[in-house]
């Protein structure tokens, strides 16, 4: 039998990861990915970021195009890739590859929970974080 588990995602870290060690010392991140828009409403492609103009015309901003609320996966890294990718930052945009894995507990209410994550194999950088910042007129466009 044939089986076949790859996720490939682009998207930019909602949070800060959050960071734990299991009892074997292996440390362990996870965060929420914001899967990149690439359609708006009628089904047009979307650029992956938007220019915007200050108040006063004087200077420019890129802001990230989130994708239709409710598009948040949650990520898992686990070993040295969590150890090297410990200091991702809010915003950062990302190339995921991993494997779907669905986990199950109970709360301490008893009520059953599950959850569908990424387990991480790699994250890769693949642009800039997006600030606020405003660019001076011939600062160059990021």
């Amino acid at each position: 039998m044939f089986t076949f588990n790859r996720v490939i995602l682009t998207g930019r870290v909602a949070t800060p990861p959050r960071c734990s060690y299991r009892p074997d010392g292996s440390p362990v991140i996870q965060f929420p990915l914001v899967l990149d828009a690439t359609k708006d409403r009628k089904g047009e492609a979307l650029p992956p970021c938007e220019r915007q103009s200050s108040p006063h015309g004087k200077a420019v901003r890129f802001v990230a195009r989130p994708a239709a609320s409710g598009d948040l996966i949650h990520i898992v890294a686990v070993g040295k890739l969590a150890e090297i990718k410990m200091d991702l930052q809010s915003g950062q945009h990302l190339l995921v590859i991993g494997q779907l894995h669905q986990r199950s507990w109970k709360t301490p209410e008893g009520r059953n929970r599950t959850r569908t994550e990424v387990i991480a194999m790699d994250l890769r950088a693949i642009g800039e974080v997006w600030s606020d910042t405003w660019l001076s007129p011939g600062e160059p466009d990021p």
